[in-house]
């Protein structure tokens, strides 16, 4: 069957709507952005049937679409782990964003920047920092601050 670019193009459009498309196009990112699975089917299917942010504070329903929101669903890992399973959960975006531990503090939020410790979240996509000379300084005003925000909010 001989096709012309026209009649491919638009099979290929078509194929990346299908759901198969879909699936195979989301796998692709996330090995792209360096995920790793042991079964990129059954990860698949979590993250589909996953309604709410797997972060127990937040829990807010989970959205899809073109363009990312607070709630839009993310598939979280850890960015040190680069050659086995390193996914943790399903966050919204914001989680995804706040509870990075791309630092080796191991503490979401506060690590070291130059010389000293930063404590850094960002809360309705404004960013609060806050710098200390020693790790326990952050670690405690992290947990001061966050403990405020809760009763704020």
């Amino acid at each position: 069957m001989v096709q012309t670019s026209e009649e491919r193009a638009a099979y290929v459009r078509e194929y990346h709507q299908s759901p198969a498309g879909k699936k195979r196009g989301k796998i692709k990112n996330w090995k792209k952005y360096g995920i790793v699975s042991n079964d990129w089917n059954a990860t698949y299917e979590k993250f589909m049937n996953t309604l709410n942010c797997e972060n127990l504070q937040c829990n807010v329903l989970l959205t899809t679409g073109r363009y990312i929101t607070a709630t839009t669903k993310c598939l979280d890992h850890d960015h040190s782990i680069i050659n086995e399973y390193n996914i943790r959960a399903v966050l919204c975006h914001s989680c995804n964003v706040n509870d990075r531990t791309d630092n080796t503090s191991g503490v979401p939020n506060v690590s070291m920047k130059g010389n000293y410790w930063r404590y850094q979240r960002i809360i309705n996509g404004v960013a609060h920092r806050r710098g200390f000379k020693t790790f326990e300084e952050a670690c405690a005003y992290k947990t001061e601050y966050e403990l405020s925000l809760r009763i704020t909010n």
